[in-house]
């Protein structure tokens, strides 16, 4: 019986997924690995900024000298943030502006080249690096990040289509909310938790062993 309706509501989303979602998905997918190599380039541009700016956060740190947080304490504040920014992206759709989920997508794969690009500069083996410390968790995250645009661009163009077009095929402002929410339940908040763990019990592992 449950696990009937589980497999309803996945078949839903799906079919709503393939309709609404599937090609910002892989749009923002494609324009974000753009702007990520895009971003990696520019680093080096900035070089001495970038030490500079190292330096002052490294001297942060140790003046702060706080104490290292718990494997749960990591889970626990990895998890609110992206659940924060997921909701905040779709939240965002409903703002009669076009295209302000598209930045926050594309914000996420920027931070990636900056932080390669970083690396390069710092000299430190940003392969190994991204292998160890960022990819068993990214490749989870990234998908409901991708999601969260999806669902925000695809409400977006509704609203805006509503309030400057007019336009009466544009879909119900209560339908949008609860296909919304309905995806962020179903989908995002279930991945998410698992790129927590992961990042929180896996990844924090791993850097410990490797790096």
């Amino acid at each position: 019986m449950i696990l009937n309706i589980i497999k309803e509501k996945f078949t839903m989303e799906y079919n709503i997924y393939r309709k609404f979602y599937k090609k910002t998905f892989f749009t923002v997918l494609f324009l974000g690995i753009l702007t990520s190599i895009a971003l990696l380039f520019t680093s080096f541009f900035f070089e001495d900024f970038i030490v500079e700016q190292t330096n002052g956060i490294a001297e942060q740190m140790l003046d702060n000298n706080k104490e290292e947080p718990t494997n749960v304490q990591k889970f626990y504040s990895i998890l609110l943030n992206n659940l924060f920014v997921g909701l905040l992206i779709i939240l965002c759709g409903f703002i009669p502006v076009y295209g302000i989920p598209y930045i926050y997508g594309l914000l996420s794969f920027a931070s990636v080249g900056i932080i390669a690009g970083y690396g390069i500069i710092m000299k430190h083996n940003v392969l190994q690096t991204m292998i160890i410390a960022f990819v068993p968790h990214a490749v989870i995250e990234i998908i409901p990040i991708l999601y969260s645009v999806a669902i925000g661009v695809y409400v977006n163009k509704n609203i805006v289509n509503k309030v400057f077009f007019r336009k009466k095929k544009s879909e119900k402002f209560r339908k949008m909310l609860m296909q919304g929410f309905a995806s962020y339940l179903v989908i995002i908040i279930p991945l998410f938790l698992l790129a927590a763990l992961v990042e929180a019990f896996i990844t924090s592992r791993l850097v410990d062993i490797y790096l």
